[in-house]
């Protein structure tokens, strides 16, 4: 659609505004917040910048859901996500993609990667639970297939002209868990091999730990861990405030497969 000249103009002064509103914002974090996270805050800006210009953000479909106050903790707890070198995929809806090939996006560090190579969203699905004064928030995420990459064995399999061979199937489903507690402190937990951990140490097994707002996804296999330390982010990432959320109650369970 061709807009009118002032309209082009309008949009142009807009842009300009949101750049400018972007620098001073970054120049502030630098100079007075240098705990903040740069990389999350970072995504966190750009996302909404493209949500001022094109105006077509928010999680209408979480809010039907849950309602206002669930859908914005579930938006303001969606995990952030940093990758494994070496690992290609993202977490991508089931229902549009099944295959490696359409849920890969380039490994390149420094990379914040919301889309596939084949346009498709990374995406999230949601469920919520009240139970005992606390809350809890489930993000499913699915990958087509998972890999064992002991000894590099994944680059080898992924060569082999055979079907299925060991530490592979398909059909990858990882979870990233929040507890609120009723003093509004937040614990978490990733899904790892059957079970659940905070960390990869083994005093981590199934327990909650602190909210890192990170979760690491291990090449391969996309099991996840809280990194335990400040990472310098080195990685390709998926920011968790472009994440797309879909709620698994306004899916069918009979189309899961």
């Amino acid at each position: 659609m061709r807009l009118a000249r002032g309209q082009a103009g309008q949009a142009t002064v807009e842009w300009v505004g949101l750049v400018l509103l972007a620098s001073v914002a970054l120049s502030a974090v630098v100079a007075v917040a240098p705990a903040i996270d740069g990389r999350s805050f970072g995504g966190f800006l750009v996302h909404r910048i493209f949500c001022a210009v094109g105006r077509e953000c928010g999680d209408p479909e979480l809010a039907r859901a849950y309602g206002d106050a669930d859908s914005a903790l579930l938006r303001k707890y969606a995990p952030n996500l940093v990758y494994e070198p070496g690992e290609q995929q993202v977490p991508v809806d089931f229902r549009q993609c099944r295959a490696v090939r359409c849920a890969t996006a380039p490994d390149e560090r420094d990379l914040d990667t919301h889309r596939t190579d084949t346009g498709l969203p990374a995406t999230g699905f949601t469920r919520i639970v009240h139970r005992a004064g606390r809350t809890y928030l489930q993000y499913w995420l699915y990958y087509p297939d998972s890999n064992s990459t002991i000894g590099d064995a994944d680059k080898l399999w992924n060569a082999a002209p055979f079907g299925d061979w060991p530490g592979w199937h398909a059909d990858d489903w990882e979870g990233y868990q929040v507890r609120i507690d009723p003093d509004g402190a937040a614990k978490v937990r990733s899904s790892s091999h059957g079970h659940y951990q905070w960390c990869k140490g083994a005093d981590c097994r199934n327990v909650w730990g602190r909210h890192t707002g990170w979760t690491r996804v291990s090449r391969g296999s996309h099991a996840g861990h809280q990194p335990l330390e400040r990472q310098e982010l080195r990685e390709r990432t998926t920011t968790g405030e472009a994440l797309r959320l879909v709620p698994l109650e306004s899916i069918d369970p009979g189309s899961y497969r």
